[in-house]
């Protein structure tokens, strides 16, 4: 027992017994208030009267009401029973403001109450090959930006229906731009692109897949299409992710399948309009609402934040008008085949007899009509490559 468990105890047996209090004060060396505080806390039908009691509010503040409880216990359940559904809190989230609940509860607190609830499911992860792989690290937004595209969708039967979504999300704050186009030409491409800049910054990196809108003609694979000129136009250094190997897009992979299956599949849209309304519905809430451990619980629209070139609506004007070409670095990530080979558009590149099914990172100095090779963040070849600057 400690020292003032034990003076309490002896204050009472004291004072019981026939001592006056001031005696008993002087004795202990404690104040009248101490000494009657706990004369009147003394209780012989309570064995633990003389110990503290917890000072923490036994009421909880702003406590989630039984029928908002009830609502997104059932929201989860249903999601869990859906077929290609989406569970997790984000999803929840949009499902009750489509329910028109005004005021919806932090991640946090659905988190806390599907816990509570034993509404969550273990899964086992997927492990991918043990390969050593160039990835770049986003220590900061406006580093990597993934770019990426979904498509064709219909939204009824016919061409005229046809369309697809454009997806842009910066790798550290996960912030978000979204538009959707009835085609997937480089016009729509760079449309995107200079739209989502100039609201977003522009990055270091722009990662992409190998489709025929971000690289160009497989016909003239030594002139660039018109997304890699505009990244050269603003010193952004492209990479081309490894050829069927989607995942290297984890990033904006993962939100299109959330687009798909909470947003497309989720709702009838009218039309074409319908549906580019709606888009920016979706996007403005996701970035004001969804909330990433990555980021310590901060919003996209918190965390976020705009650098680089201030694109001006007469520069994109311009821009989509003509790209002038500007020297600077085209990179793109392959594995090498049994031959120590990796294919660049339409061309085949020697790179190591001894790399064999490794992953190697290709980058082009158009300045100096160089294309080099590196495995590990070492130069392990260099080979003369020209580009059509124009």
């Amino acid at each position: 027992m400690n020292r003032s468990y034990h003076q309490r105890i002896e204050a009472v047996k004291r004072y019981n017994s026939g001592e006056k209090p001031k005696a008993i004060c002087k004795a202990l060396n404690k104040g009248k208030s101490w000494f009657f505080f706990w004369i009147n806390k003394y209780n012989p039908k309570d064995e633990n009267w003389f110990k503290d009691q917890s000072k923490a509010n036994k009421t909880v503040k702003n406590k989630t009401s039984k029928k908002i409880e009830t609502l997104i216990c059932n929201v989860r359940k249903k999601l869990s029973e859906t077929k290609y559904s989406q569970i997790g809190i984000l999803n929840i989230q949009w499902e009750l403001k489509k329910l028109g609940v005004k005021k919806i509860p932090k991640p946090w607190t659905i988190n806390r109450i599907i816990k509570r609830n034993n509404l969550i499911k273990q899964t086992k992860l997927f492990e991918r090959r043990n390969k050593l792989y160039p990835n770049i690290e986003a220590a900061s937004p406006n580093i990597l930006h993934e770019f990426d595209l979904i498509g064709p969708r219909y939204l009824g039967k016919g061409l005229d229906n046809r369309f697809y979504a454009f997806n842009i999300m910066d790798c550290l704050s996960n912030y978000y731009r979204t538009e959707v186009y009835p085609g997937k030409s480089d016009e729509h491409v760079i449309a995107f692109i200079l739209s989502a800049w100039s609201v977003m910054g522009v990055p270091i990196f722009l990662q992409v897949d190998n489709g025929m809108s971000f690289k160009g003609s497989n016909r003239y694979p030594r002139t660039f299409g018109k997304l890699i000129k505009l990244c050269l136009y603003f010193g952004v250094e492209i990479v081309f992710i490894p050829e069927s190997e989607p995942w290297r897009q984890g990033v904006i992979e993962k939100f299109n399948n959330i687009y798909d299956k909470m947003f497309f599949r989720k709702q009838v849209f009218k039309d074409f309009y319908h549906l580019r309304i709606e888009s920016k519905v979706f996007e403005k809430f996701h970035n004001k609402n969804h909330r990433y451990s990555k980021t310590g619980g901060k919003t996209p629209e918190r965390t976020h934040k705009r650098s680089g070139v201030k694109i001006s609506p007469k520069l994109i004007k311009s821009l989509r008008r003509r790209i002038p070409f500007k020297n600077g670095k085209v990179s793109f990530i392959r594995l090498t085949n049994a031959k120590g080979e990796v294919r660049y558009f339409t061309e085949w590149f020697l790179v190591d007899k001894r790399l064999v099914h490794e992953y190697v990172k290709g980058t082009i100095f158009t300045k100096s009509n160089l294309l080099k090779f590196y495995y590990c963040n070492k130069l392990v070849k260099t080979v003369l490559y020209t580009t059509n600057k124009y």
